[in-house]
């Protein structure tokens, strides 16, 4: 946060200042500030290499000193990114001070160690495009255009807009020295077309002016006067002098070209000492030589020759190859005007060995064939690229169905699912109905049961008792003939004291009193109290039934029970009955066992398979199971489970 709050406030001091230089000097002094109070090494060189930056093209030496402590430091942190950010403006001080030498090799090792490291693009393009401008100055265009490539193709790559519309200048000022002309305009415009559509806040000068140069160099000066007058226009807006001073020399050029030698020596005057400012030795040779060669055309030899040798000596001390042609001409058309007619003969051959150089005459093929590898490489990219996004077309199809699909599925399963939940909801609905409908029938059987019990026991039972009370009082008023009749008539009353007793017995058994006021497990030992036990030995275990069930569960078990029991006495010719009858935390569990002649579930007959589903449905009633484990021969063992309800 705090470094983004000093890049915030460098900035600010750029708009702090009405005029660019006032604001560059405010802004170096505001950065020393910065820098000696800042403790925090990471952020202390970050603003180095902004001290260092702002200094590289009105300042190289003061650059290269801010640059060495900042290597210094990065070296010492082991920063090896922010030591190649620094040896940048090495190299641009090296390239300026004429040592040509010191900054190849430094570019050469720093391209190599960027080759390995990721994430370094963009300082690998600043290393390839510094490096072709130090082998234009050298007059190694090939080499220099060849640089020039990689950083594009490096910009392309990664679309760093602001890298291709320098690339694209630098590609266009090396054609404009092999003159090239319709090329270099080319890339010209390139560069300020892209700069255009991306609205970059850049507006190179040098472009315009080497446009401008450009068309001078075809004659075309209408062109020419509407560039360079806007390169001029944009380099005193942006206090740029070096481009100012190209402006003005293009300018000065195309007015000699028109013949117009005052307006062009007042321009290239009005260049000199914008050019000695910026101390840029390879642009004053060039300015020195053009104007040498203006001296010789107003017939001012004098003047043009000892213009023309401080610029040979100028070129001659640093080395700069590339000017030397220009240069020789100028002093060669000096000596023709004075009349050194030999002197001017040797300035030509050595302008003539110059050209005629291998490296010249390969220079147009050699860039010809570059250029069609650059572009090569560009469609191919471009072709992988197509081929990437028909892919990436095909993948999206591809997901794009494969989404439709699943859509299509999961909206299958929700429908399905939804089926599912409506038939269970059917069928649940079903069930719930046919239970009410069991339960209303059992209520009504029950009903109807506690209603005949009733009319037996309150009915026939005390019509039946009453019978026998009349009987037995009409006894004493006959009188009988013989023994015989005596003994009828008692047979009479026996018999309706025996119907009264099975009266009563039938009403019990269809709605036993103990079971509606003592509970099941007291029902079932009463019933089981009435059978002959010298017939069929009983025995009765339970346990858990301590509390009441619920009606409807003691009176469905108990009429199963009683079933149960019934089938054993009439047909299992059993001698011994086990009944057990267990409550705990899952239910109820009741079995009834006996040791009689068992039976085949699967072949009874049609009314002894309706008890058996009589007694099935029952307990389905309760939610409950019923198991039949019965064969010929080994017994009959019956299994009711009843869940805990509520």
């Amino acid at each position: 946060m705090k470094r983004f709050c000093i890049y915030i406030t460098i900035l600010l001091l750029f708009f702090c200042f009405s005029k660019p230089v006032t604001a560059q000097i405010a802004v170096t002094d505001s950065l020393r500030k910065l820098i000696n109070t800042e403790k925090d090494l990471d952020r202390k060189m970050d603003l180095l290499l902004l001290l260092s930056n702002e200094f590289r093209l009105q300042n190289p030496d003061s650059s290269a000193k801010v640059a060495t402590e900042l290597v210094r430091l990065a070296n010492k942190q082991h920063k090896e990114g922010m030591m190649l950010k620094a040896e940048v403006n090495m190299f641009y001080y090296y390239m300026k001070s004429s040592k040509p030498d010191s900054a190849l090799l430094l570019s050469a090792k720093n391209i190599r160690l960027l080759d390995k490291m990721k994430g370094m693009d963009s300082l690998q393009s600043q290393y390839y495009s510094a490096t072709g401008l130090l082998l234009m100055r050298l007059n190694r265009q090939k080499d220099a255009m060849e640089y020039f490539y990689r950083a594009l193709k490096k910009a392309e790559q990664r679309s760093d807009k602001l890298t291709m519309v320098k690339a694209s200048h630098n590609i266009g000022w090396a054609y404009m020295e092999l003159e090239q002309y319709k090329e270099a305009i080319q890339y010209f415009r390139n560069s300020i077309r892209i700069a255009e559509e991306n609205k970059l806040p850049v507006r190179f000068a040098v472009t315009y002016s080497n446009i401008a140069s450009c068309y001078g160099a075809i004659h075309q000066y209408d062109s020419l006067y509407v560039f360079v007058k806007q390169a001029i226009h944009i380099a005193k807006e942006q206090n740029n002098i070096e481009a100012e001073a190209n402006g003005w020399n293009i300018l000065g050029t195309a007015y000699t070209a028109e013949k117009k030698y005052n307006l062009a020596l007042d321009c290239f005057l009005k260049a000199k000492p914008l050019r000695q400012k910026s101390g840029d030795v390879f642009y004053i040779v060039s300015d020195l030589a053009v104007l040498s060669e203006l001296y010789a055309l107003m017939n001012k030899s004098q003047e043009g020759l000892r213009t023309g040798e401080e610029a040979l000596h100028m070129a001659q001390k640093h080395n700069l190859q590339a000017k030397l042609p220009m240069v020789y001409k100028a002093l060669a058309l000096n000596h023709e005007k004075a009349g050194n007619y030999a002197a001017a003969s040797d300035l030509y051959k050595k302008i003539n060995i110059l050209q005629d150089s291998a490296y010249t005459r390969a220079s147009e093929e050699a860039l010809a064939e570059m250029k069609t590898k650059y572009e090569t490489e560009k469609q191919k990219k471009i072709i992988q690229e197509q081929q990437f996004n028909l892919v990436k077309k095909n993948y999206f199809i591809i997901g794009i169905s494969a989404t439709l699909l699943a859509v299509l599925l999961v909206s299958w399963l929700l429908y399905n699912r939804n089926q599912l939940k409506q038939k269970a909801k059917l069928q649940k609905a079903v069930f719930e109905q046919q239970q009410l409908a069991a339960t209303a029938v059992m209520k009504a059987e029950e009903n109807e049961r506690q209603r005949i019990a009733k009319d037996l026991h309150d009915g026939v039972g005390q019509m039946m008792s009453a019978a026998k009370m009349n009987l037995s009082a009409f006894e004493s008023d006959l009188q009988f003939n013989d023994p015989e009749q005596k003994l009828s008539f008692d047979r009479i009353i026996s018999l309706v004291d025996e119907s009264c007793k099975e009266v009563r017995l039938v009403s019990h058994q269809m709605m036993p009193n103990i079971l509606l006021k003592s509970g099941l497990a007291n029902a079932v030992a009463d019933f089981l109290d009435k059978i002959d036990q010298r017939k069929l030995k009983v025995s009765l275990h339970t346990e858990g039934l301590n509390e009441r069930l619920d009606e409807n569960t003691e009176i469905v078990l108990y009429r199963v029970l009683q079933e149960c029991v019934n089938n054993v006495i009439k047909h299992s010719q059993a001698s011994q009955l086990d009944i057990a009858l267990f409550k705990d935390k899952d239910g109820i569990s009741v079995s009834i066992e006996d040791n009689g002649t068992g039976f085949n579930p699967k072949e009874l007959g049609e009314d002894a398979g309706i008890g058996l589903k009589n007694m099935k449905a029952r307990i389905d009633y309760l939610n409950g199971t019923i198991d039949f484990d019965s064969s010929p021969g080994r017994g009959t063992l019956v299994a009711i489970h009843i869940p805990v309800t509520g």
